[in-house]
């Protein structure tokens, strides 16, 4: 029992850094973590720090991006798209009539 218990967790530990490596496949950051404001209407930091966003995680400290939070992660609109104007027709089909007449 003592000894299946030992390979068991031999095993365990043996499988901890296969299934770690998995974790993430994205790209390599290069440079320093982006560090972009978060606006908001109030501010709890201590003086001289407001409220940042890291990682996807809120707190405080100092921005080193220009632009705020919201304003990376929004969603480029759409080009505009062009109105046309709805054609008429020019015919008028009167119902119970043969034939239509033209406007």
């Amino acid at each position: 029992m003592k000894r299946n218990f030992i390979i068991g967790a031999v095993l365990a530990v043996w499988a901890v850094p296969a299934v770690a490596s998995d974790a993430y496949k994205g790209p390599p950051v290069k440079g320093p973590m982006p560090v972009f404001a978060y606006e908001t209407s109030q501010n709890h930091c201590p003086a001289g720090l407001r409220p940042v966003v890291m990682g996807g995680v809120i707190s405080c400290g100092t921005p080193n991006h220009g632009m705020s939070y919201q304003a990376a992660m929004a969603h480029p609109g759409q080009a505009g798209q062009t109105r046309h104007a709805r054609r008429v027709a020019d015919r008028y089909c009167a119902e119970g009539m043969k034939g239509c007449v033209s406007r």
